[in-house]
């Protein structure tokens, strides 16, 4: 028979039980809270990481694949000039009419002379040039080149060509010489029989006073160039240096992909293609269906990669850098914090295991003994992870779907004017206002519904009190004392974007004062760098640079004229052409301009851009003998505005061009003094962009009749 001793000793233990059952699980909870908001963090942190190389190989990856376009719009452009010539034109129509027995073709051997003169002269100046191969012997053996320019008829015969064409024939010259109506022909890149790599491209030429897109073509214009020394080059990205980083052309061919550019390791172009279904990024780009990913590349080593197609050949360009450079700073982080919070909530857990093994002693004294231990590490354990919520120096909190704060740190509580205590299970509403509120719920329930994390910039405060808050906005999903939530993280930026904005004003007013005091003492030059700055402004955004490089062009081009300064104002002012010293002493303001300007804290290489405007692309410019592309794609641009507006602005020794004539002189200095792909960034916005319209008001801006 049980006595009654024993059945209060069995209620105690029971009682002294299930009192330590109710703990374990609120330790567990909190335990697997601390987890979660552990793991949430890294995971956001990791995302936010991860959009940034989105972003960034992003634009590597558009800039490049924007300047291919354009060097194969070149082509066709070069070649379309030789098309439009009325003098190849009326040969070309000569030579139809005598085969339909309709005519004769006039001194047949002198324009057949003078074409290929014609020829010859426009290879060189576009790049179609190359060395003649084979011995050169006296003896009747002609000697073939691997590029050239050539007359075809429409029967594909070659009536005019350079020395040494390559004969038009084999796979891939059908679309080259006989693409459509009319239509432009391209020849993908191949691999000739001497290793080279050529590419070819086709127009059609019409008889003169033809409708181009109506009437039969005469014949085509055919251009066989060189891969090398024109394309490669232009998949280099400046800044893109990080050690791993490549950017390289792939196509797809049947079940294969092409690697259609060099590669590291001196891979040679055109070897080591892989199948078409092969999990690796250049197989992925070539598919069309991603963008930016991570995947294994060539060699086997994982990469964060984008892909962007070109317009212009059936191209795709990839940009990539390996996963470990991108990410391992981040990811060292990340694994830091992550292995110092679970050691932590680890040391509770083992603390809770102790005390539950002692708890469950026979006896009920002892087993309240434990338990209040238990009680003590476990509020020991809240206390820490609150610790390291209280530690983040900006606002965290939790909002269940109801709007009802469920966790807050500090720094949330700190600026709710309030405690972090009486913030739980209130309402935003309450805490912050309606208008917070429904700013919060909108989010929030836009985070809820996609169940992923977004991503704010706003505005808050009222009068004296505005602030400017980055918030992130993380989805909760089966929290300790809720279903689902929001975890909502914000950083007050408030003072790094008014900086920002105070010093871009600052520089703003500094360059608008400086432009006044020049234009003062030079009237006859006053506008002049307002129009440089709009036009360098515009041919920085034709080339697809960012915005730091559009307005150091921008900034460059209005205070280049700021050296004046030091110029007498009777030199500045006096009519008729300067002596050789004085135009010295003119030319030198620049590079005084730029001293004066050293210690301003531009936001771009604006003073450097100013010292080297005055480099010519040859090398021989000042001061310092620049070339290429060691020369600021700023000051290469800004060196190209400043010409053009000079050249339309009249002088007391000669009277001002209109744009056609500026461009042509423009055109001839390429490739001594100035950048050919600056220039033609400058035509295409003059006639694909509005700019003849646009700037219409700068002196002869309507070309002559």
């Amino acid at each position: 028979m049980v006595s009654a001793k024993q059945v209060g000793a069995e209620l105690r233990r029971a009682t002294t039980l299930s009192v330590m059952s109710l703990t374990g699980a609120a330790a567990a909870a909190a335990v697997l809270s601390g987890i979660v908001l552990v793991f949430l963090f890294a995971d956001s942190d990791r995302d936010r990481e991860l959009r940034a190389w989105d972003e960034r190989l992003g634009i590597v990856a558009e800039t490049r694949a924007a300047a291919l376009n354009d060097w194969i719009e070149r082509q066709y452009g070069e070649l379309g000039d030789l098309a439009e010539n009325a003098s190849l034109q009326l040969y070309m129509t000569e030579i139809a009419r005598a085969r339909s027995g309709a005519g004769s073709v006039t001194d047949a051997s002198a324009q057949a002379d003078y074409l290929r003169n014609l020829l010859a002269a426009a290879a060189d100046r576009a790049g179609y040039a190359a060395p003649l191969r084979g011995p050169d012997i006296d003896a009747n053996v002609d000697r073939v080149a691997v590029a050239g320019i050539a007359l075809v008829d429409t029967a594909g015969a070659i009536v005019a060509a350079t020395r040494g064409m390559p004969p038009l024939s084999g796979p891939g010259y059908t679309d080259l010489l006989a693409p459509g109506a009319g239509g432009r022909g391209f020849f993908d890149i191949r691999k000739t029989a001497g290793g080279d790599l050529v590419i070819g491209f086709s127009v059609p030429v019409h008889a003169v006073q033809a409708d181009a897109g109506t009437a039969v073509p005469l014949g085509r214009v055919v251009g066989i160039r060189m891969v090398a020394d024109g394309l490669f080059p232009i998949l280099r990205q400046p800044g893109f240096s990080w050690k791993t980083a490549e950017i390289y052309l792939v196509r797809r061919s049947g079940d294969t992909v092409e690697f259609l550019s060099p590669r590291r390791g001196n891979r040679a172009p055109l070897t080591g293609a892989r199948a078409i279904d092969a999990d690796i990024s250049a197989a992925r780009a070539a598919q069309g269906g991603a963008r930016f990913g991570i995947a294994d590349d060539y060699e086997g080593v994982q990469t964060l990669f984008s892909a962007r197609p070109l317009d212009a050949a059936p191209w795709m360009l990839v940009a990539e850098l390996s996963r470990d450079e991108a990410l391992g700073e981040g990811e060292a982080r990340r694994i830091t914090l992550i292995a110092a919070m679970l050691a932590g909530i680890a040391l509770a857990v083992v603390a809770f295991v102790a005390i539950w093994r002692h708890g469950t002693s026979v006896r009920a004294t002892e087993a309240a003994d434990r338990y209040r231990d238990m009680a003590h590490r476990y509020e020991a354990q809240s206390e820490f992870l609150r610790l390291v919520a209280d530690s983040q120096p900006h606002p965290m909190f939790i909002v269940d779907r109801e709007g009802r704060y469920r966790f807050a740190n500090r720094a949330a509580a700190q600026q709710a004017e309030t405690s972090d205590t009486d913030m739980i299970g209130k309402s935003i509403s309450n805490v912050l206002g309606p208008a917070e509120a429904r700013r919060y719920g909108e989010t929030n329930d836009s985070v809820l519904a996609s169940g992923t994390m977004i991503s704010q910039v706003h505005r808050t405060g009222a009068n004296g009190d505005l602030r400017v808050v980055q918030a992130e906005y993380i989805p909760v999903a089966n929290g300790p004392n809720f279903d689902d939530g929001v975890l909502v993280v914000e950083q007050d930026i408030t003072s790094a974007v008014s900086e920002r904005e105070h010093r871009a004003a600052a520089l703003k007013q500094l360059v608008r004062t400086l432009l006044t005091v020049v234009d003062s003492r030079d009237p006859y030059a006053a506008n002049h760098s307002m129009q440089v700055s709009v036009i360098a402004r515009s041919i920085a955004e034709q080339m697809g640079l960012d915005e730091v490089q559009i307005e150091t062009a921008e900034t460059a081009g209005t205070l280049m004229n700021v050296g004046k300064l030091l110029v007498p104002a009777a030199l500045l002012t006096r009519p008729g052409e300067l002596l050789e010293d004085e135009k010295r002493q003119v030319r030198e303001s620049i590079d005084s301009g730029a001293e004066l300007l050293a210690e301003v804290p531009f936001d771009g290489p604006v003073v450097e851009t100013l010292r080297q405007m005055t480099e010519r692309w040859d090398g021989n410019g000042s001061p310092r003998g620049l070339a290429g592309a060691d020369i600021l794609v700023t000051a290469r641009i800004v060196s190209v505005a400043n010409a053009f507006v000079a050249i339309l602005n009249p002088r007391a020794w000669r009277p001002g061009a209109n744009f056609d004539d500026a461009l042509e002189m423009l055109l001839d200095g390429c490739g001594t003094a100035f950048d050919r792909s600056v220039v033609a960034a400058l035509i295409n916005r003059l006639d694909n962009h509005g700019g003849r319209e646009d700037w219409a008001h700068l002196p002869n801006a309507v070309p002559a009749a």
